[in-house]
């Protein structure tokens, strides 16, 4: 490793206690958190869970989340997946959400099996914060994917967006299988012997599709595809760097009312270095934005990536 490779990793690394200690009453700035998604649990409360790591995006070994009834004051971390029983050969444990689809709750979560592709993978529960099962992976073996999230279609279908890597692509993609609701499987013994769903995807846009300032260079990262509806339209949430180094939060809206279908670009909803969003309707009925800013640990400058709740003025 290089000497600028080795001083930028220690600029924006920080060990943290790990695994992070249980404590009541905290704050979301109190919560180093990466890819925040917030569901409501059935009982008129809230789990938040995301991306957690040590030090390296990938040494987390676990999914975890915290709870609150008020948005405000959150108690946890509380384990939804150990990696240790998964057999301890994955690694990254990126971007978990958790979708109720069918009365069953449905974590999709991103996964690097040892020697293998980064894929996402399915795993289902009957609580919000109950014990979750693996059930499959849902993107190919052969293809490094990350970051997939669930809509549920007019027509009774489940479409189910991700990213595949720029790292294979240079030119990162958004893609999109479309799934009927019995053809997401029941639970395997373990996480070794679940299926793969991957059938034939649709293109939806690439990395290069960004219309605001769009980043130099021949790698285009697509990030944290999210679909929500405005005005009656579907539309997707995703992240990318723009110029000047910055991450920010993208939309794009559909042409047509599929979900898998074209989809032009509309431009920034967040452009101070921030972004991996998700759109969640509290009990209440407000809805709200919910994002991780700043999009980097920075020990000198003290900024540590954390969710920030925003009311969805959209």
């Amino acid at each position: 490793m290089g000497l600028f490779k080795k001083l930028r990793k220690y600029l924006t690394g920080r060990r943290m206690a790990w695994p992070p200690p249980r404590r009541e009453g905290l704050s979301l700035s109190d919560i180093n958190l990466r890819d925040p998604f917030i569901v409501r649990d059935g009982q008129g409360g809230y789990l938040l869970t995301g991306t957690v790591y040590h030090y390296n995006y990938n040494d987390a070994g676990m999914c975890l989340c915290w709870k609150s009834r008020d948005l405000e004051s959150w108690s946890g971390p509380f384990k939804l997946i150990d990696g240790e029983e998964l057999g301890g050969v994955y690694y990254d444990f990126w971007a978990p959400e958790i979708h109720f689809i069918g009365g069953k709750y449905h974590l999709l979560i991103t996964l690097r099996p040892q020697g293998g592709k980064r894929g996402v993978y399915l795993f289902t529960a009957d609580k919000a914060d109950g014990k979750y099962a693996p059930a499959a992976r849902l993107t190919p073996w052969e293809e490094n994917c990350l970051d997939g999230t669930f809509y549920e279609g007019k027509d009774g279908a489940v479409y189910f967006a991700y990213c595949r890597e720029y790292t294979d692509v240079k030119d990162g993609q958004v893609r999109c299988m479309r799934f009927e609701r019995e053809e997401l499987p029941a639970p395997a013994p373990d996480l070794a012997d679940v299926p793969c769903l991957a059938g034939q995807s649709k293109l939806l846009f690439k990395g290069s599709c960004n219309i605001f300032r769009p980043a130099r260079g021949r790698q285009k990262v697509t990030d944290g595809p999210f679909y929500f509806e405005r005005e009656g339209r579907i539309c997707l949430l995703w992240s990318t760097h723009v110029r000047g180094g910055r991450y920010a939060l993208l939309w794009a809206r559909a042409k047509t009312d599929a979900p898998d279908g074209e989809f032009e670009q509309m431009g920034a909803l967040y452009d101070k270095d921030g972004g991996h969003a998700m759109i969640f309707c509290a009990e209440c009925g407000q809805k709200y934005l919910v994002l991780h800013s700043p999009n980097a640990r920075t020990v000198l400058t003290k900024k540590f990536e954390h969710p920030h709740l925003l009311p969805a003025e959209f």
